[in-house]
């Protein structure tokens, strides 16, 4: 495959999935625990994940996506890392309301107005690092240090 369309397409679908779902499952992760710790009252928990939802959120889509472009996953699959985070926190709402867990469910708050706005940070830095990850494999290929065209398809 060459390697515009490597970097455009993607040519490691495995890799790609892995990669969207493995950063999913991080981000969900980090919210069921840090909605559990606040419910619970367990303030080291609720502190560390203070830290952690932040960073997932907002700061963890752009190097994924560069990895992710770097490795050849394709465009698709480093944006979609950075729409992740809403969909996530979207699904939790839903499922939080849904089970009338308290301080999770919908109820007053601007769940689309929320979403929307960490879909497009998230995107945003997800375009960044994509950008960054094209960037570093073209050089990349043209010292001749790079995977370019290895014929490795999955």
């Amino acid at each position: 495959m060459t390697t515009t369309k490597a970097l455009l397409i993607g040519q490691r679908r495995r890799l790609a999935l892995t990669m969207v779902g493995g950063f999913a499952g991080l981000v969900a992760l980090a919210l069921v625990i840090a909605v559990v710790a606040d419910l619970a009252d367990i303030r080291t928990v609720a502190a560390v994940t203070d830290r952690l939802v932040p960073l997932l959120v907002f700061y963890a889509p752009a190097p994924i996506a560069a990895a992710g472009a770097y490795a050849r996953c394709g465009g698709p699959a480093c944006l979609t890392v950075g729409v992740v985070p809403a969909l996530v926190f979207a699904a939790l709402v839903v499922v939080g309301t849904v089970f009338g867990v308290p301080g999770v469910g919908a109820g007053d708050a601007p769940l689309g107005g929320v979403t929307w706005s960490f879909a497009l940070v998230g995107l945003s830095g997800a375009f960044v690092g994509y950008c960054a990850g094209v960037t570093a494999a073209l050089l990349a290929d043209l010292a001749g240090i790079g995977g370019g065209d290895d014929g490795d398809e999955e």
